[in-house]
């Protein structure tokens, strides 16, 4: 099961080569994730459930850029039912105008063939401790 859940997180990812791309892939993206999917980002500290409320949140993030871009540097199979996805969120502010590159985090957890969770973390080590894990 473990390379079909990287498999799944790399098609997870593909459309995000551009702001416009992700947006146009939202509905694509959605589906594979389980209808009651939950998504954690690092800065707000919400959660947001559903493929609706995913959707809507994902959708009022990408607006506070004029360009975004999510660079996906390697994608790691934590076992059972743990996908870690390190990567590069590059972007310019929509109000700023200041350009940012970060590395992100982002521990998924599938069921059945589905996203049912993804959690964005600060650093490897919190994301490896969230997957029960050791580095």
């Amino acid at each position: 099961m473990s390379e079909e859940n990287v498999e799944l997180a790399a098609r997870f990812y593909e459309p995000a080569t551009s702001k416009s791309e992700m947006l146009a892939g939202l509905p694509r993206i959605m589906e594979f994730c389980h209808p009651d999917v939950e998504w954690t980002p690092r800065e707000e500290g919400s959660t947001y459930r559903g493929r609706e409320g995913v959707r809507r949140a994902l959708e009022r993030w990408l607006d506070s850029f004029d360009a975004y871009r999510y660079e996906v540097e390697r994608i790691i199979d934590c076992g059972r039912d743990k996908v870690l996805v390190v990567g590069f969120d590059v972007g310019r502010g929509a109000s700023s105008g200041a350009e940012a590159r970060s590395l992100n985090y982002e521990l998924l957890t599938i069921r059945d063939g589905m996203i049912v969770r993804f959690c964005e973390y600060e650093t490897k080590q919190e994301a490896l401790e969230a997957a029960g894990l050791r580095e």
